[in-house]
């Protein structure tokens, strides 16, 4: 009797949404693509609680009638938001300086200027 062993066969998964998630992990690379991913993802639920913040902020302003507890809340609610638009802000010129002294190129910009 003839004992047969069975090779198992391998595909490449992919995602067409995450492209070549982790393929280069040369020189960094690999780590700056999960720091990318992680900072692009704060950022877009940083921008949904702006703007949910203000939405919430200015409806209770309109629906304050008058009432000074009702406004100062609202205006705290799009203080707070405003706030948060500026960290994100900052947030970016803090990855690019990051980017630059680690050598890594983190948010993929390509900072040649000129032909």
């Amino acid at each position: 009797m003839k004992l047969t062993i069975i090779k198992p066969a391998y595909a490449a998964i992919t995602n067409p949404a995450l492209k070549n998630f982790g393929d280069d992990t040369t020189g960094g690379a690999g780590l700056a693509f999960y720091i990318s991913q992680l900072w692009k993802t704060l950022v877009v639920v940083g921008g949904l609680a702006f703007l949910l913040y203000t939405i919430i902020g200015g409806i209770t302003w309109v629906m304050a009638g008058g009432d000074k507890a009702k406004v100062e809340g609202a205006q705290k609610h799009l203080t707070n938001g405003l706030t948060g638009l500026i960290i994100l802000a900052a947030s970016y010129a803090i990855m690019a300086v990051v980017s630059e002294v680690v050598g890594i190129n983190i948010l993929n910009i390509d900072w040649t200027f000129g032909p």
